[in-house]
């Protein structure tokens, strides 16, 4: 019966590179470009934030990051147009500064 050395045969021919550079595709592939935001959507998140900010409601934030979508829940305590960053209080209050350009959506939580 012939016994085969299974994986140790091939293991040779992968250097750490060819590892590397296998995991970084995969994780290229499941990024995405940031989404384009309209002025109606804009306009709405504009809104919404305001409307939040005057009756304290919860919000879900939804942010771009390096080609993922990242979830933060939160309040929004101070709008600062000068530096374009909304300061948001989450549920263990801590304060998070959050760029208008990785803005996507927010929605009522």
């Amino acid at each position: 019966m012939l016994r085969d050395r299974g994986m140790k045969k091939w293991q040779g021919f992968f250097l750490p590179e060819h590892i590397s550079l296998v995991k970084e595709e995969f994780e290229n592939q499941n990024k995405i470009k940031q989404p384009i935001l309209d002025e109606d959507k804009l306009n709405d998140i504009d809104i919404l934030i305001h409307e939040s900010m005057e009756y304290n409601h919860l919000l879900k934030y939804s942010l771009y990051n390096n080609g993922y979508i990242d979830t933060l829940y939160g309040r929004t305590v101070y709008i600062d147009y000068l530096n374009n960053q909304l300061r948001i209080q989450d549920e263990k209050d801590r304060i998070h500064y959050l760029s208008f350009k990785k803005l996507v959506d927010v929605e009522k939580a």
